[in-house]
């Protein structure tokens, strides 16, 4: 069987949804020919990832790609553009095209604009039009969370949840990451994990993440002053302050981890619900580094206990809360082994390949 995945995102992006893009091909991969179709500024140098240029095209530019693979199914994970030209192509030969919703964007951005301009109105309209046309005609929709499976349930009766997963063989915690936190009166590094891009202002992730950058900013003076933090990923909305460090954007997938292995807990200070488990708050969950957020940054997080997996707080005790626990040897060791061990339970690779490939082999005998 020929597959194809399909992300509207860059190829070279740490965001959830290309992580999660690249997770699905790598399982797909080991079982069929598989083929990755992601935007990108270089050529790829794989013959089996193809990388279209960045334009307002990306409609247009997958045509000649699905002509010339003639896919057997095609994986649309959470392209919602791209899947009107795989279902318009599906009428002309057999061909399955599977929706992948990452979330529901209309309600995230109609809870980020409670008092919408019209133009605001329109754009949800838009989206709303949008996910429900292609979760209706979708052959399949996989929906990352319970929260989504019930509201693209309505249009769709064929919908299952295969949880968002992360690859617990290359995020794992290092041997000695019980010697790092032995000690309550050194420095302690809180993460907080990109990308922060300023050019992504209009677009789900700025929305989501730059709230992050800010809390700390405005807060930094309130965290104890043992506290520094470390911003992982691409990030151009920086401040001079000796307590907080960049990464810059890191390539090496490799050095991605390190980073997250040496911190001594993620801070994920949710503004507002992203309807979907974030990779973000999974990946450093794997490396048992604890995770801190708020009751927002847990919506759909099906299988994941406050207080025992994940330290959950509302954000006026947030900055509080950091302060106290993250000094707290025997409690942040407990919080990070039960994180690992609930990814590796619900969160990881070895969890969903077979429900994910139950799917696949489900659509490709289906008439």
């Amino acid at each position: 069987m020929k597959i194809a995945v399909s992300c509207l995102h860059d190829i070279s992006s740490n965001d959830g949804t290309a992580a999660r893009a690249k997770c699905v091909f790598e399982v797909l991969q080991k079982k069929y020919d598989c083929t990755l179709i992601m935007r990108g500024e270089a050529d790829s140098t794989s013959d089996n990832v193809e990388v279209v240029r960045p334009s307002k095209l990306w409609n247009l530019q997958l045509i000649p790609i699905v002509l010339k693979n003639r896919f057997d199914l095609v994986y649309c994970a959470s392209d919602f553009w791209g899947f009107f030209t795989y279902f318009a192509l599906s009428k002309l030969w057999p061909c399955k095209v599977l929706l992948e919703a990452h979330g529901v964007y209309s309600l995230e951005r109609e809870e980020r604009y409670p008092d919408p301009s019209p133009i605001d109105k329109a754009k949800i309209s838009m989206l709303k039009w949008r996910e429900k046309f292609a979760t209706k005609h979708a052959d399949c929709v996989i929906a990352l969370a319970a929260d989504i499976y019930r509201y693209y349930g309505s249009f769709n009766k064929r919908i299952l949840v295969v949880d968002n997963f992360v690859d617990e063989t290359k995020f794992k915690p290092q041997q000695n990451s019980r010697e790092r936190i032995s000690d309550d009166k050194e420095r302690k590094n809180v993460g907080l994990i990109g990308p922060f891009i300023q050019k992504y202002e209009t677009s789900r992730n700025f929305l989501v993440s730059s709230y992050f950058l800010d809390f700390v900013y405005q807060n930094i003076h309130s965290f104890d002053a043992r506290i520094n933090f470390i911003v992982i990923g691409q990030c151009d909305h920086k401040i001079a302050n000796e307590r907080i460090s960049y990464t810059g954007y890191l390539s090496d997938f490799e050095d991605y981890v390190d980073q997250i292995t040496r911190l001594d807990a993620v801070l994920v200070p949710s503004k507002f619900s992203s309807f979907g488990a974030l990779t973000k708050v999974l990946e450093p969950m794997a490396c048992s580094v604890p995770v801190f957020t708020t009751p927002v940054g847990l919506v759909s997080f099906d299988h994941v206990k406050p207080g025992e997996d994940i330290f959950v707080f509302d954000e006026a005790e947030l900055v509080a809360k950091v302060n106290e626990y993250l000094f707290d040897v025997e409690l942040m060791d407990r919080v990070g082994k039960n994180a690992r061990r609930t990814v590796e339970k619900y969160y990881s690779t070895a969890a969903n390949t077979e429900k994910l490939i139950r799917v696949i082999e489900r659509l490709g005998t289906a008439g």
